[in-house]
C-alpha cells in the first residue's frame, strides 16, 4: 500500500522539501510510493528512506502525433529510465492529458498510439497499465470500453476518477474486471461534481476516506483477490510544509480504514 504524489504540482516552488515527505511517509507504515512530479524523488533519495517507487505518471497526448511524440521524450522516457533504475517495482501509468472542455471521442489513432506507448514500455521490461482519467479522452464508461476493446494494456483502477469521469465505481471496476493491475483510492465529494475540473481540483473534490460518494465496501468486495499495490490518494493542488501536520492526520485516517476494510 503506497501514498501517491500528484503530478499538478509540476513548477511549483512552495511544495514540501521530497526528504520531509519521505520522512513523513515512513512515519505513517508507508514503505513505497508512486514517483510525483519530473525530478522530486530520486532513486537515491528513495533508496536512502528505504522507499519503493512502485508507479510513475505518465500523462502523454495521445490525440496529436506531433505532440504525442514530444512527450514521448519529455514524458515517458524519464518515466521509464527512473524505474528501470529502481527495479521496475511498479508500472508506467498511462494516462491522456487533460482538455479545457469537452472532448471528442479518442479514434483510432488514439488507441495506436496508446498501444505504441505500450510497446516501447514492454521493450525496456518495465510494466505498463492505463489510468482513466477525468478531463482526459479516456474519462467515461463509454470511453474506458472503447480502451479496452481497442488495447490489451492492464489498467490503474482509480475509484475518484471513475466516479468524477461520469461513472458508477462500482460499474467501472467490474468493467475493468480481469484488466485491473495497479489501483488508485480515492473519495469524492458529490457537492463538487457540477464544478468545473481546475476549480474542482483547487477546491478539493477528493476528500477523506469515508465522507464522500465512493462506497469502498462494495468496491473492494469486488476487487478481492486483487494482489497489486494500491495507492491512497487524496489528490491536493499545492502541499506547502504548513499543511503537513494537518495533511498526515487525514493520511493516516486514510489508511487506517482502508486496512481495517481489507483486514
Amino acid at each position: 500500500m503506497t501514498w501517491g504524489v500528484w503530478e499538478r504540482t509540476v513548477g511549483r516552488d512552495d511544495l514540501v522539501p521530497p526528504e520531509l515527505l519521505l520522512e513523513t511517509m515512513r512515519g505513517l507504515g508507508y514503505t513505497a510510493t508512486e514517483l510525483g512530479p519530473p525530478g522530486y524523488f530520486t532513486p537515491q533519495l528513495l533508496e536512502r528512506h528505504e522507499m519503493a517507487l512502485v508507479g510513475g505518471f505518465a500523462p502523454l497526448r495521445f490525440e496529436d502525433q506531433s505532440a504525442f511524440r514530444d512527450d514521448i521524450e519529455t514524458w515517458l522516457e524519464p518515466v521509464i529510465e527512473i524505474l528501470r533504475a529502481t527495479d521496475a517495482r511498479g508500472p508506467v501509468v498511462l494516462a491522456g492529458s487533460e482538455h479545457d472542455g469537452p472532448h471528442e471521442p479518442p479514434d483510432t489513432a488514439y488507441f495506436d498510439r496508446v498501444n505504441a506507448a505500450v510497446e516501447r514500455c514492454r521493450a525496456r521490461d518495465v510494466p505498463v497499465v492505463f489510468h482513466h482519467h477525468a478531463g482526459t479522452s479516456v474519462e467515461s464508461p463509454i470511453e474506458i470500453e472503447a480502451l479496452l476493446a481497442h488495447t490489451d494494456v492492464g489498467i490503474c483502477y482509480d475509484t475518484g476518477h471513475a466516479l468524477v469521469g461520469g461513472g458508477d465505481p462500482l460499474e467501472v471496476a467490474r468493467m475493468c474486471k480481469g484488466r485491473i493491475e495497479h489501483l488508485h483510492l480515492k473519495d469524492v465529494d458529490p457537492s463538487k461534481l457540477a464544478l468545473p475540473l481546475d476549480l474542482a481540483w483547487e477546491e478539493g473534490i477528493f476528500c477523506p476516506f469515508g465522507e464522500g460518494a465512493v462506497d469502498f465496501d462494495a468496491v473492494l468486495a469486488e476487487l478481492n483477490g486483487y494482489d497489486g499495490w494500491t495507492v491512497l490518494e487524496q489528490d491536493r493542488v499545492a502541499v506547502r510544509v504548513e499543511d503537513l501536520a494537518a495533511v498526515r492526520a487525514v493520511e493516516a485516517s486514510n489508511l487506517e480504514m482502508i486496512e481495517r476494510r481489507e483486514s
